[in-house]
C-alpha cells in the first residue's frame, strides 16, 4: 500500500493526499515534520514534505507524486482527455504554485508563526502575489472548474495555495487578494464542499 509521509497542516500535503482521496486510492499516512536528518532526507532530498512511498521507492515534491499517482492509476484521472485541456490544467497548477503561493510565502512565517516582520519582505509579497491572482484570470475559466467543465487536479492545487496566500497578504499587507477575482471565494468554497476535502478537514 501506498504511504503518505507529512504533516497534515502542509497545504502541499493536503494536496497529494486528495489526489489520492479523489483517486480513490488506498493510502496509509505517516506523521513526518520537514527536516535534515539523513534518513529522512533519503526519501525527500530538500527534507520537506510531502514524500510517497511506493513499492519501487520514494518520491518526493507534490507535482511529481501527482504525475506518478496519474500514471499508475489512469482510470480515474485528475486531468482531462484532451491533450490541449489537460495541458492547460497543469498550467494553472503550476500558476498557483509559482506565481501565488510562492509570491506570499516568503512572508508565511512571519504571518502565521510570529516573526519577525521585513518591511523588504512584505513589500515583495504584496506586489507579486495580487499580479499572480490577476494573471490566473487569464488562463483559468472557472467554469465551473479551473480548467473548465471537469473537476481537476488544477482545483485541488488553486484551491489550496490561494487561501495561505490570502492568509499572508491580509496580515502582513492589509491586501485582500481574493477580491481581484470576484467569484474566487465563492469557488474555493465549492472546492471545500467536496467530499475528498471534507474529509481532508475532519482529519486534521
Amino acid at each position: 500500500m501506498l504511504k503518505l509521509h507529512g504533516i497534515k497542516m502542509s497545504n502541499y500535503y493536503t494536496i497529494a493526499k486528495l489526489a489520492l482521496i479523489e483517486k480513490g486510492i488506498d493510502f496509509e499516512e505517516v506523521q513526518q515534520m520537514p527536516g535534515r536528518d539523513e534518513e529522512w532526507l533519503t526519501r525527500s532530498p530538500m527534507g520537506k514534505v510531502p514524500s510517497l512511498e511506493t513499492p519501487d521507492g520514494f518520491i518526493a515534491e507534490t507535482m511529481a507524486i501527482i504525475d506518478y499517482l496519474e500514471e499508475t492509476h489512469p482510470d480515474s484521472s485528475l486531468l482531462p482527455g484532451d491533450a490541449y485541456q489537460r495541458a492547460k490544467a497543469r498550467q494553472i497548477a503550476h500558476h498557483a504554485i509559482y506565481y501565488i503561493d510562492l509570491a506570499a510565502r516568503p512572508g508565511l512565517n512571519s504571518a502565521a508563526f510570529g516573526a519577525p516582520e521585513d518591511e523588504a519582505v512584505n513589500k515583495q509579497v504584496g506586489k507579486a502575489t495580487p499580479r499572480g491572482i490577476q494573471s490566473l484570470a487569464r488562463i483559468a475559466s472557472f467554469d465551473p472548474w479551473a480548467a473548465g467543465k471537469d473537476f481537476t487536479l488544477a482545483d485541488i492545487v488553486v484551491a489550496n495555495t490561494v487561501p495561505l496566500a490570502q492568509m499572508v497578504c491580509q496580515k502582513l499587507c492589509n491586501i485582500d487578494i481574493m477580491s481581484e477575482l470576484p467569484d474566487l471565494a465563492d469557488y474555493v468554497a465549492k472546492v471545500n464542499e467536496r467530499p475528498s476535502s471534507q474529509r481532508v478537514a475532519a482529519e486534521k
